[in-house]
């Protein structure tokens, strides 16, 4: 997913440079499509924060803005397809493109995990129940998740460590292992329960696959950013300005 700036049909906005100079004229060229780019990300960002409820700040900076060089002159805008431990095993743009093109949601590794352990039925996605405890952007809880992972033997972590429930005293006291089960209707399972005592909840609700409807407009906003010719031509002067002042034999 990408949106690119360049300075095309900007003819007389990009010869106002060439009195620079040398080097001058594709440094600042490039100084000027960053600054548009930093923009548009804002741009992005205050529409992320017009469709998301309450989105986090990892899904807030999804964006990554690749800028432009004096031997490149395009900035471009990506949406994030890395994963670090903040993502539970998603990249922003696993949950970024769907509200872009609308469609189906990816599988979380919870999912996964659920259905490599023959809990989770095919076709199949997990959606917080009632039970759930949920985190301040109104998302199911790590700590909860990873205790219902581990009481369910479905918990992987990497270089092959395994944490789930174990018949340890420690582990027992816990008591994960006791508490979660898998809830049926008949002989079909229709998600995880909770069992505390005299306390009984449904975690995790089986349910279709989330299908979201196109809401964000990625490419709309950058195009609108990009095809602002005032603003470009601005941000040009500024780099034309601070081009001049670099070269004082600039008139």
């Amino acid at each position: 997913m990408r949106g690119g700036i360049s300075a095309k049909d900007l003819d007389d906005a990009v010869a106002s440079l060439q009195v620079l100079g040398g080097d001058l004229p594709a440094i600042a060229l490039a100084d000027a499509l960053n600054h548009t780019a930093n923009q548009a990300n804002h741009a992005l960002v205050d529409e992320i924060d017009a469709v998301f409820d309450n989105p986090t700040p990892f899904t807030r900076g999804a964006i990554r803005i690749l800028r432009a060089t004096p031997k490149r002159l395009e900035a471009s805008l990506w949406v994030k397809d890395e994963k670090d431990n903040a993502s539970k095993g998603m990249a922003p743009e696993d949950w970024v493109a769907p509200q872009v093109f609308g469609g189906p949601r990816s599988d979380k590794a919870s999912e996964r995990n659920l259905r490599a352990k023959g809990i989770l039925p095919p076709g199949l996605f997990i959606a917080p129940a009632e039970g759930a405890r949920l985190d301040q952007y109104g998302n199911m809880s790590r700590g909860q998740m990873i205790q219902i992972l581990s009481g369910l033997g479905a918990l992987e972590y990497r270089a092959g460590f395994k944490g789930n429930a174990t018949e340890s005293a420690r582990s027992l006291a816990k008591g994960h292992a006791q508490a979660y089960f898998v809830m049926k209707r008949g002989k079909v399972p229709i998600g995880i329960g909770e069992r505390r005592g005299k306390s009984l909840v449904m975690v995790l609700a089986f349910v279709r696959q989330p299908q979201y409807r196109t809401r964000l407009e990625f490419f709309e906003v950058v195009r609108g950013i990009a095809e602002d010719d005032s603003r470009l031509e601005a941000n040009i002067e500024k780099a034309l300005a601070k081009g001049r002042g670099a070269n004082p034999r600039s008139g």
